[in-house]
């Protein structure tokens, strides 16, 4: 457990910091403290997590390889420079920067940590019992809340001074509804960097709908199989935009020759009206942060611009290798996992389109709304995308409810059809991504309507 102030953390990381002169190494040391609340319950069981503080802190050289240490004990920050190897004339060995400072705090309107453990527990157990006696049909709902603050302290020696501090919230409800046979569900999710308003604003406004959309799939069709037209809602465009494609833009996987977009930069990937982003400077955002986990300052990173891939996605190794700037997605899980390439905020950009006119200019052709599976291929190519429900869009009108709907194929192929975008307003849901089956970071994606000419559809 680390326990000192941040101020006194920022001195004293100041100090180690200037036993590595950046011209013999580049040096850097994060603190990391997170305080986390899960509750989950449905008609089977009802688990409560709480995890009031976890600190640690992390110190990094790279001499022709990075050398690390890391830490929970206080008094282990004195051996950071026994530890440490000592190099000299290897200062050029990774891009150097200017150090910048910051020092932020999200304020939200109703901070969680003041709300008294038994009263989330309480509300948490209204939304299940609200949605569980809406309708007989409901058998089994399923409420899951969570919340986070994570506090980041980054001091390197080339002058960064920053500290952030991000308060998280997310509610998960799925209501699994039954009627004779049949057994369906919708689900809703939502997460900002926002404070427990959030959860009230979810039960004054929204509640009722969400419990009928999941009523409604009782009632759902199957969707058509083969080659169509087809509109993604912007959670599908998002799915796109994150697992189909945004895993392949990744640089560290360029480099292990494990991606097939390598071959792309500066080519055509997508059709001239798409504009794919990540982004981790979008305020409120639930993957969103002032700077990442190696002192980078947030940016956007526009990645496809009129179709064309304009740039991959990287931490300061890779940027430094590949001679990219970095726009802030060196990430860790925590202090005791390592820096990987991550992603943020990934999303297409609007478009001109009305979605209207995007479904009138349909004869037979489906509309896939909310993302519900992706399978990443950054090595192929291939996509797997389903969503949870789904139109059936019938001479230029949306008619019938279609249950899941899976879409497969070539990524770059649907990227190229893409003919129409919407131009309703970015919309993001949030969301959790690992590298691999661990280190795991908070995300969103999104984007908004995205019409494709052809796409091979099959029932999910």
């Amino acid at each position: 457990m680390i326990d000192k102030s941040d101020d006194e953390i920022l001195l004293i990381f100041e100090e180690i910091s200037n036993n590595f002169k950046r011209s013999n190494q580049y040096f850097d040391i994060l603190y990391d403290s997170t305080s986390i609340v899960r509750i989950t319950k449905s008609r089977s069981e009802e688990t409560i997590s709480v995890n009031a503080k976890k600190s640690g802190i992390v110190a990094r050289t790279l001499l022709d390889s990075w050398h690390e240490l890391a830490f929970q004990d206080e008094s282990d920050l004195k051996n950071i420079t026994k530890k440490l190897p000592k190099g000299t004339d290897k200062g050029d060995a990774i891009a150097e920067y200017d150090g910048w400072k910051i020092n932020k705090e999200i304020k939200t309107k109703i901070d969680p940590s003041t709300i008294p453990m038994n009263e989330k527990i309480k509300k948490v157990r209204e939304l299940f019992d609200y949605i569980k006696n809406y309708d007989k049909r409901i058998i089994n709902p399923i409420v899951g809340y969570g919340e986070g603050l994570l506090t980041r302290i980054f001091v390197n020696n080339e002058g960064c001074q920053l500290r952030q501090v991000l308060p998280r919230i997310r509610l998960f409800i799925q209501p699994v509804a039954k009627e004779g046979s049949k057994i369906d569900f919708d689900y809703f999710s939502i997460g900002a960097e926002q404070g427990y308003e959030l959860i009230d604003e979810v039960f004054n406004k929204n509640l009722d709908q969400i419990i009928q959309n999941s009523l409604d799939m009782l009632k759902a069709e199957n969707p058509p199989s083969g080659k169509i037209p087809i509109i993604l809602d912007a959670d599908m465009a998002g799915l796109i935009a994150h697992e189909s494609f945004g895993h392949g833009l990744e640089a560290d996987q360029v480099l292990r020759d494990r991606s097939y977009l390598k071959e792309y930069l500066g080519k055509k990937v997508a059709s001239d009206i798409c504009v794919i982003c990540d982004a981790p400077n979008i305020d409120g955002q639930y993957g969103s942060y002032f700077f990442d986990d190696e002192g980078i300052r947030a940016g956007k990173n526009i990645l496809v611009k009129n179709g064309i891939l304009k740039d991959f996605i990287h931490n300061r190794r890779t940027a430094s290798v590949l001679n990219s700037v970095p726009k802030g997605n060196g990430r860790r899980e925590s202090f005791a996992h390592p820096v990987f390439v991550r992603m943020t905020n990934t999303y297409f950009e609007p478009g001109d389109y009305k979605i209207e006119e995007m479904i009138s200019e349909i004869k037979n052709g489906v509309m896939l709304i909310r993302g519900y599976f992706g399978m990443e291929d950054p090595l192929g190519g291939g996509m797997q995308c389903t969503s949870k429900k789904g139109y059936l869009i019938e001479n230029g009108e949306k008619t019938k409810l279609l249950k899941s709907i899976t879409l497969s194929g070539s990524v770059l192929e649907l990227l190229q059809n893409i003919d129409a975008i919407s131009d309703d307003e970015l919309s993001l849901r949030p969301g959790t991504c690992g590298k691999g089956e661990e280190d795991f970071v908070p995300v969103t994606s999104g984007g908004s309507y995205v019409r494709v000419k052809s796409a091979l559809i099959s029932p999910g």
